[in-house]
């Protein structure tokens, strides 16, 4: 009765990385004994045990998401999202201004950030529009219609601001539209368009510098002609790469400016080694001071010494690599790799549309927080500020986290119910 419901491998991953995530916490709240003594040793105390309150909070909910029926999960998906769509509303109405963003709500003693609940409320109202327009025959409307229901948080979300989460609303609809079956001709356009969008970026303006994006945009109509794509097809890559590469100095220019600075300290760090580029340069450090084997559990001097910055929050798994080294910093990959293959396996086996597409939208989740945390944290990615799931301090994040899990292990239980 107290034992979620679903694959056994799915929960065993979900209580070793949040066993971990306590472990790391717990090292980020220590001092460094010896020569190296931390002179202020209660910054994070509470990190701990307000992350252990939410982990119980978070297994109930993982309990509940893993024995709810699919269809009353499918049934309930599009209040569920008007729901967490208000009160993203309400969040850019009421919510406090936080270093700068607008992101949470103010509970009592409690902050809950509803953008992450929004992501499993995608998951399942997509998985629902994309099953039922699988057994209708309605696939331009299941795409159309979706990718319009990612771009509102999406949209929300980008006024907070939040660039790292509001890309995650596109990550879901992008793995979940692609399991669906996109017409190759789109992939295509879409790596067109972020090849125009880079080359536009590297070439400063169009307008003053327009030899190289041109150049690009013949080779663009010289692949099309030679593959004989037609004459709408063509027009319509045309347009997209146009529009992006000449959209690009607009979109640089709505940017933050310290979103401005992060992007161009990611490529080249040295820029501002003590201000934009000082995140990534002492992410690199710490994880490159753990060797193979680490420095050993609550003796990483990167975070003893607190050069590591938000080391319980987006760096987390810096003090994984620096404390427990190469083979702890694989291991936790492992586990979510874990999480990952199995959900792959759950939505290629369910019988259900909404059972599979469920599953998918919960790889989608954690493949891009995974992937792009630790790209981050080992420099191959600017900064943008996103959680590794389960392991990162912060309530709500492990609560939709948990319930993402919650979902997945329902479907491996239940997906071959009528």
């Amino acid at each position: 009765m107290f034992v979620p419901a679903g694959d056994r491998w799915i929960l065993i991953a979900w209580l070793l990385l949040c066993l971990a995530s306590l472990a790391v916490l717990w090292s980020v709240t220590e001092p460094i004994q010896g020569p190296y003594e931390q002179t202020d040793p209660g910054v994070y105390k509470s990190v701990f045990w307000r992350q252990l309150m939410w982990l119980v909070v978070s297994y109930v909910a993982l309990l509940v998401a893993s024995r709810l029926s699919l269809r009353f999960l499918e049934n309930v998906a599009l209040p569920f999202f008007l729901v967490s769509m208000a009160l993203l509303l309400l969040v850019l109405l009421l919510g406090p201004r936080i270093g700068g963003a607008q992101r949470w709500l103010v509970l009592g003693p409690f902050r809950v950030q509803p953008s992450e609940l929004a992501k499993v409320a995608l998951v399942l109202v997509t998985a629902t529009v994309l099953g039922r327009s699988r057994e209708d025959g309605r696939g331009l409307f299941a795409t159309l219609g979706t990718l319009l229901l990612a771009m509102t948080p999406l949209v929300l979300v980008l006024r907070e601001p939040d660039l790292g989460t509001s890309l995650v609303f596109l990550a879901i609809w992008v793995g979940m539209i692609f399991w669906y079956g996109i017409p190759g001709i789109l992939l295509v356009g879409a790596g067109s368009a972020v090849l125009s969008a880079v080359i536009s970026f590297y070439s400063e303006s169009v307008v003053a510098n327009p030899w190289p994006w041109g150049i690009y945009l013949v080779l663009v109509l010289g692949v099309l002609t030679m593959a004989r794509v037609t004459i709408l097809a063509s027009v319509t890559l045309l347009v997209v790469n146009v529009a992006t590469g000449i959209g690009i100095p607009f979109f640089w220019a709505k940017l933050k400016i310290y979103q401005q600075e992060r992007i161009l300290t990611f490529f080249d760090p040295a820029r501002d080694a003590f201000g934009t580029g000082y995140q990534a340069i002492q992410s690199k450090v710490a994880i490159g001071s753990g060797g193979i084997f680490g420095t050993h559990y609550l003796q990483g001097t990167q975070k003893g010494l607190a050069f590591l910055p938000e080391r319980h929050t987006d760096f987390i798994f810096s003090v994984v690599g620096e404390e427990l080294g190469f083979f702890g910093a694989v291991s936790i990959l492992a586990l979510f790799a874990v999480i990952m293959l199995r959900g792959v396996v759950h939505a290629t086996y369910a019988r259900r549309p909404f059972a599979r597409y469920v599953a998918v939208g919960v790889v989608s989740y954690y493949i891009f927080h995974v992937v792009v945390n630790v790209a981050i944290t080992t420099g191959l990615l600017p900064v943008t500020g996103l959680p590794l799931p389960l392991l990162s301090y912060g309530g709500s994040n492990l609560l939709a986290s948990s319930i993402m899990l919650g979902l997945l292990a329902n479907v491996s239980s239940r997906s071959f119910d009528d």
